[in-house]
């Protein structure tokens, strides 16, 4: 009997200990995320209509990895109610995850390093302010209606669209989800909603970023070799855009009669970034699209490989352990790149 309860004791006094090294990882891993330190997961969401979901106004949280500071209106960043005078200059990025900077501080994404940037280029003359209404988890088919909505109302002089791979079919879609789903990842072996339940933990986020760093290399040149295989079979150019064009076509007759420029880029993945021969059909097939609709479209991708590839070893644009979302550098390109192109529209003057 002694002894039983000597094993139990230690028993406990390890089952205490674990405990407490892993409250202290998670506790570590939190503080080391970007943003506002929060001591669990909130979600920052609300279920509507024709929308997979959008922010809860003035939502102060932290969810998967990033602080969500949401003003009244249910966007990131702070209050904005327009004058709509004559020095105001209203400008409105649309987006997914990308645009709404997932992964970083608020400071950081690229409508905020764009209203900065635009500042300083236009002076005192002008007010300017950039709306991000980019919302994690929208894709294509949500930036009508979010255009529709929640821009128009703020009388925008430009709307800036940033769209991502995942946004319509692809060859560097089908091969990224063949390299990262594929049944023998172990990525695979999480059910959808267990991954969800695990990414409420910053632990979980850590080490998920990680096993990505791990294993970036291999999965980088299983990207490379797939994506040559398919492009060498049935051309770069066989991108299918869907819908796109229809819904394209509606978002350039709603800002010309709104008298908004429109302006459009494509966010790479970061296999296009470091890969010796990057697959460019997704980038031409949008580009293409755009510029047949009169709209300016924006070539983010060779911003982002000539900035990588400057420097040896190259440039780091993109967050640890994540494919596609930019660090605060990549979206510092992104800023800078638009207000050229905004600039050069005569926005400002």
């Amino acid at each position: 009997m002694p002894r039983m309860l000597a094993i139990c004791r230690k028993l406990a006094v390890m089952a205490v200990s674990t405990f407490v090294l892993l409250a202290l990882a998670e506790l570590a891993a939190r503080v080391s995320e970007p943003g506002a330190f929060r001591w669990y997961d909130i979600s920052p969401y609300k279920e509507v209509e024709n929308l997979p979901h959008v922010h809860r106004p003035r939502a102060q949280v932290q969810w998967d990895g990033t602080f969500y500071g949401i003003n009244r209106q249910g966007w990131r960043g702070p209050e904005f109610e327009p004058t709509f005078a004559e020095d105001e200059l209203r400008i409105v990025a649309i987006g997914d995850s990308t645009t709404f900077g997932k992964g970083v501080e608020e400071a950081e994404c690229w409508p905020r390093q764009l209203e900065r940037v635009l500042q300083e280029k236009l002076g005192p003359s002008r007010n300017v302010h950039v709306v991000n209404l980019g919302v994690n988890g929208y894709a294509s088919r949500d930036y009508l209606e979010v255009l529709r909505t929640q821009a128009l109302e703020l009388r925008p002089h430009a709307v800036v669209i940033g769209f991502c791979l995942n946004d319509f079919p692809n060859v560097l879609a089908k091969v990224d989800k063949v390299v990262y789903q594929n049944k023998q990842n172990l990525r695979s072996k999480f059910s959808w909603e267990m991954k969800a339940q695990l990414s409420k933990l910053a632990l979980f986020r850590w080490a998920r970023a990680t096993y990505y760093e791990v294993n970036r290399e291999r999965d980088l040149q299983q990207v490379e070799e797939i994506a040559r295989s398919v492009a060498a079979a049935q051309g770069e150019n066989i991108d299918a855009l869907g819908g796109e064009r229809e819904r394209m076509t509606e978002i350039v007759r709603l800002c010309r009669d709104a008298n908004a420029s429109l302006v459009t880029f494509l966010f790479p993945y970061e296999s296009q970034v470091y890969l010796d021969t990057p697959i460019e059909g997704p980038s031409q097939a949008l580009g293409e699209l755009s510029r047949s609709l009169g709209v300016k479209y924006l070539d983010i991708s060779a911003e982002f490989r000539a900035t990588a590839q400057a420097t040896e070893p190259p440039t780091k644009l993109f967050t640890r352990g994540d494919r596609y979302h930019p660090n605060g550098r990549g979206y510092a390109i992104v800023a800078r790149r638009v207000s050229e192109v905004l600039v050069d529209l005569g926005l400002g003057k």
